[in-house]
This record gives C-alpha cells, sequence and structure tokens, in this order.
C-alpha cells in the first residue's frame, strides 16, 4: 500500500494540471446539496429503480492527483465568472479542487502546502456554504473561500491537528456538525500510515473545531486526561502509551438526538476499567465540542474481548457508528459498529455498555458474524424505506449483506438478515432512492435496496482504493485512483 501510493504521488506531483482553458457548455443551477461525506441523508435525486439502468458517462475529468475519498457538491456558487454548482474533491496531496457538475469544467484549485505522505481524506462544506474545509499534509485543516478557492485564514485557522505529520495521518473524511447549543463544530481525526504502522510513535485522537472562533479540543485515546497536541519528542509534551488509531472513514459520527460525538479507536492499551485513562479497542461519546469529564467520556463501549482483538490487529476502529433512523416507540437511539473481526454489533447509543456510564467491558445488545466474513473497512449505510422499516447494509472487499432492523419475541430490537452477496463488494454503500451504490475496484454497480438485485453497472471506472459516489439530481458523481473524477447522468434529461 505504501509503495502503492507513493508511486500515485510522484506520477501527479510531476504534472498537476491547471484549470481547464475552455468551458465545455453550461447549465442551470440547482438547489441540492451533498456537504460532506455522506453527507445526504435526504437527498435530492430524480434517479429511481426505474431510470437507474440508462445512466450514461456524462464527462470524466483528471485531477491533479487522485482523490481517494468521497467528493462533495454544493449547489448555486457564485465563482469568478458566474453562479454555478460545484463537485469538490480533496486530493491525497492535500489540494482541494473544484469542477463544474455540469460538465467538469475545472473552477478553481489550491496550491497545498509542503509536508510529507499523503491524505486520503475528503473535504467538507459548513452550514453557510461560505467556506469548504481541506486537510492538507502540513498537519492542518485550512479553510477555502467556496467561490474562489482562497485561502482564509484567522481565528484559529488553519486548525492544527497534528504535530506528527511523519507519523501521524489524517486517514478520515471532515465532518461538521450544528450541535443543540447552536454552535457549529468541525471534526477530524488521526490515526497512523502503514508504514512503520503500530510501531510508530502516534496517538490516535479526535480534534474538534468551533467554526466560529476557532477554538479547538482534542480528545486522545490515550491519555485522554491531556487535552493538547502530543510531540514527537519523547518527553513530558508526549504520551507514552502507543497507538489507538482512529481511521474509519466516517471518523467521527454526531447524533442530534443524544447530542453526542462518536469515534472508534484502534488497537491499543486499555485501562479505563480500572480508572485510567487508555481508551483502546473502544468506542468513545463526548459532549459535541469534544470535552470529556477530566478525561473520562460521557459513555463508552469496549469489548470483552479487547485484548484478543488487539493482540490480533482486529480492533474496531476499521470503521465507526452508523446511526440507526428507527422511530420504534420504546426502544433508545441504536447504531452498529463493524470492525476488522467481520462483526457487527447492535449498540444501544444512549447507554453503551448496557451499566449506565463509561469504563465498562460489553454491553452490545446484539453480535452478528457477517456472511462474507473478513475485515469491514467501509461505513454500514442505514435507510428506512417506504414501509418506516430500518434496514443497514454492510460491505466490504468479500461481498454486501442487508439487515432488518425488527423486534424479537420479547418485543427488544434486533437485526435479521434480509439479503447477502459475495458476487459484489465494495466500499461504503450509499443509498438514495431505494438504490444501494457499490464502488469496487474498476466497478460501480447499483442494486435494488429491498433485494440486493443488480438494476445497473459500468466498469469503465479505475481501480478504487476508498473512494465513493454521491448522487445529485440526475447525476452520480465519482473519482478513482488513476486520478479520474466521473459523472454518469441520465440522458433523458439533457
Amino acid at each position: 500500500m505504501l509503495r502503492r501510493m507513493s508511486l500515485i504521488l510522484a506520477t501527479f506531483a510531476l504534472t498537476a494540471a491547471m484549470p481547464n482553458a475552455v468551458e465545455p457548455f453550461p447549465r442551470n443551477v440547482s438547489t441540492a446539496n451533498w456537504l460532506q461525506f455522506y453527507g445526504a441523508r435526504s437527498p435530492h435525486s430524480v434517479i429511481t429503480t426505474q431510470n437507474v439502468s440508462t445512466l450514461k458517462t456524462l464527462w470524466r475529468v483528471a485531477l491533479p492527483e487522485p482523490a481517494d475519498g468521497s467528493p462533495v457538491y454544493v449547489s448555486a456558487v457564485q465563482t469568478r465568472t458566474r453562479l454555478r454548482d460545484l463537485v469538490i474533491v480533496n486530493t491525497i496531496a492535500g489540494r482541494v479542487v473544484a469542477v463544474d457538475a455540469a460538465n467538469g469544467f475545472r473552477v478553481w484549485q489550491t496550491t497545498p502546502p509542503v509536508g510529507p505522505r499523503w491524505t486520503t481524506s475528503s473535504p467538507a462544506v459548513d452550514p453557510q456554504h461560505i467556506y469548504v474545509y481541506g486537510y492538507a499534509l502540513d498537519g492542518y485543516v485550512h479553510r477555502y473561500d467556496l467561490r474562489t478557492g482562497d485561502e482564509i485564514s484567522g481565528s484559529g485557522w488553519p486548525a492544527l491537528i497534528t504535530l506528527k505529520g511523519d507519523v501521524e495521518k489524517g486517514s478520515s473524511n471532515l465532518s461538521i456538525a450544528t450541535a443543540k447549543n447552536g454552535h457549529s463544530y468541525l471534526y477530524m481525526t488521526a490515526s497512523a500510515y502503514p508504514d512503520p504502522g503500530d510501531d510508530g510513535d502516534y496517538q490516535g485522537h479526535l480534534v474538534t473545531i468551533d467554526l466560529a472562533s476557532g477554538e479547538q479540543h482534542i480528545f486522545n485515546a490515550l491519555c485522554s486526561d491531556r487535552d493538547t497536541h502530543f510531540t514527537n519528542r519523547g518527553d513530558e509534551t508526549d504520551c507514552k502509551a502507543l497507538q489507538a488509531g482512529i481511521w474509519a472513514r466516517a471518523g467521527a459520527v454526531y447524533d442530534a438526538q443524544t447530542d453526542r460525538v462518536f469515534v472508534t479507536t484502534g488497537n491499543g492499551t486499555y485501562n479505563a476499567q480500572i480508572g485510567g485513562f487508555h481508551w483502546g479497542s473502544s468506542v468513545v461519546a463526548l459532549r459535541p465540542d469534544g470535552m470529556t469529564d477530566g478525561g473520562t467520556p460521557v459513555d463508552s463501549y469496549t469489548p470483552e474481548d479487547f485484548q484478543a482483538l488487539t493482540d490480533k490487529d482486529l480492533d474496531l476502529s476499521s470503521t465507526t457508528i452508523e446511526i440507526l433512523p428507527s422511530n420504534h416507540t420504546g426502544w433508545p437511539r441504536l447504531g452498529v459498529q463493524s470492525g476488522k473481526d467481520g462483526r457487527l454489533r447492535l449498540l444501544n447509543l444512549e447507554d453503551l455498555s448496557g451499566q449506565g456510564g463509561p469504563r465498562h467491558l460489553g454491553g452490545a445488545l446484539q453480535i452478528l458474524d457477517l456472511p462474507q466474513g473478513h475485515i469491514v473497512m467501509t461505513q454500514p449505510t442505514a435507510w428506512v424505506d417506504g414501509a418506516r422499516k430500518t434496514y443497514v447494509a454492510v460491505a466490504n472487499n468479500h461481498g454486501i449483506t442487508a439487515y432488518q432492523l425488527a423486534a424479537d419475541a420479547d418485543g427488544e430490537p434486533q437485526l435479521v438478515q434480509t439479503w447477502a452477496r459475495t458476487d459484489v463488494h465494495g466500499t461504503t454503500p450509499v443509498i438514495v432512492n431505494g438504490i444501494i451504490y457499490l464502488a469496487s475496484p474498476s466497478q460501480l454497480t447499483a442494486m435494488r435496496a429491498a433485494t440486493g438485485a443488480t438494476l445497473w453497472q459500468d466498469q469503465t471506472i479505475g481501480d478504487i482504493h476508498w473512494q465513493s459516489p454521491i448522487i445529485v439530481n440526475d447525476t452520480v458523481y465519482i473519482a478513482d485512483n488513476p486520478g479520474y473524477l466521473t459523472g454518469y447522468a441520465l440522458p433523458t434529461l439533457r
């Protein structure tokens, strides 16, 4: 993986393309938006199970470097030349690139700060559609004018994420949430690069940044009683414990109902059950501003077999909490958590351990082995169908399985498998209008969410790593490893 990514960076660094000189054709702007990774829970799209089979390639454009994440979409942006809908990506070199959603014309791009390694993060747009935020290789999140791509500094920006940029990686996608207190926060997590990987001097952590003031708090998964950025000097400014990276695709997940933000940590020391401040191999819930009670999270879930999972490198941090949108009377707020062990855990997001607070072991309501088995390194995806039934799909490199959230004989919540496929596989599944879109190397598949049946498939994209699509209006957008961004559209509406 290290060699593969290094070769991609070297190739594209030599020939970073400039914005297109001639624009192909204009198009009317829309009102739809997709502001962050899987950020459009109720997206606007006219692509349905009846017409998805007619999708055709609308445009395919080369990026300066590959973007190893998900695009975002912002409608009606007044750029320097005219009003446009923008599709925006964050490349592996930390560059943010905006193209016209109608034709792929490159509207603007940033000049990324110099830094080591690469990033697999995706950008995020603020709720007012003024700024787009991107993680760069200097270890900071930078703020850019959505209209021009100009960097806007000051008031805490750019915002520091890591002082160990040579070993700590910005893997996860940026996310933004507005909490019950009215403040909007940006979340970014840190983990480790594959080389030296678990032998490196890193500590997984979440940085929470108030968008208005730039004030930030750091939850360190190890030495959580210290709200600070650790250095690599190995002295009192550092944490002696290592690992516990936070690197899932979603990174941090905010739930408005509980007013909590959830992160899942990787393999590393866990001693919270005896009063310590190390939270390896755990799901932790924090206040929306990233604060704890003197280093103790609001709540936590740690598997009873946490030590075995850590020893075997089968921790949970390859994915994170997916909230299940259920309105069932009498049930708590529910979520699912998967991981490297190929299992799916149903959790009570209001009481993760089932014991009324953090620092306990166990507490899962249900634990299932995925039919396809193997490591899950994608975000599960939940939805509600027309009959108000809740479902969740989990994909990995060996297949995809769908479950329904239903009541057991005692009326308690449980997950019941509805269908599974091992002939298709991929990254994070995305569902819109009853269609699951699943990207895999050189293939993008659309399936009927109710049954898993294939409705449409394209095999013209390149290799895929973490990339997942977005679906807005009549178009599907996705990036790939060869460095292209593609739009597929319904030809009848063009």
